[in-house]
């Protein structure tokens, strides 16, 4: 069915020595492979509970077993990654769905707080009268972003990875005069001290 508002999930394959390179540095590649992977199957038991249709946008095929279990159980569909650096892919797959449906979210594997009811909030904002809308992060980034129009300029000559990444996609919105909102601030799991936090924390130490 078109017109809907869609998930996009984007995801490496969990193996040991691609993902989580910065809580390797701390933990091994092998146990940060492994909360990747907790981390990847949490995100798409929210968007399950979310009710909404996800695609999972996978890196760097869809052919790993795990993605394919994972297509079974959350009835998600999977996808492959365009080529390009991260804002290059970003784009694309959003284009590939503005065609035909209301509006699309685009997320990560790194939060937990992305739970349905701010899945939820965010396509709210998208259904009044907001044409782009944003989950910032305690470092500066975005965990989510979800628009009914958008534009390659937004996604280009960003710092990825940089504490500069919600600042510089807000001046590009703004140049293209989109009226946008942003979510609450959530916080990612990229570092060892992002460990400790939700390791600890009442609400998720039960996933690790």
């Amino acid at each position: 069915m078109d017109n809907e508002d869609i998930i996009l999930c984007f995801c490496k394959h969990p193996e040991a020595g691609l993902v989580k390179s910065r809580l390797a540095k701390d933990l091994g590649d092998d146990h940060a492979s492994v909360i990747y992977k907790t981390l990847l199957e949490e995100t798409l038991n929210n968007t399950s509970h979310s009710g909404f249709k996800t695609f999972l946008y996978c890196y760097p095929d869809t052919n790993h077993p795990t993605l394919k279990q994972y297509r079974e159980k959350y009835s998600i569909i999977l996808k492959k990654q365009s080529d390009g650096d991260l804002g290059t892919k970003m784009y694309h797959a959003m284009m590939d769905h503005l065609i035909d449906n209301k509006n699309i979210i685009l997320i990560g594997t790194d939060c937990l707080e992305i739970d349905a009811a701010y899945i939820q909030q965010a396509f709210n904002q998208l259904n009044s009268d907001k044409d782009i809308v944003l989950g910032p992060t305690e470092d500066g980034g975005y965990a989510l972003i979800g628009a009914n129009k958008i534009d390659a300029s937004i996604f280009q000559d960003i710092e990825w990875s940089s504490e500069k990444v919600l600042r510089q996609t807000v001046e590009k919105i703004n140049e293209l005069n989109l009226e946008y909102s942003q979510l609450p601030i959530v916080r990612d799991l990229d570092t060892f001290k992002d460990y400790q936090y939700f390791s600890t924390h009442e609400k998720y130490c039960h996933l690790f």
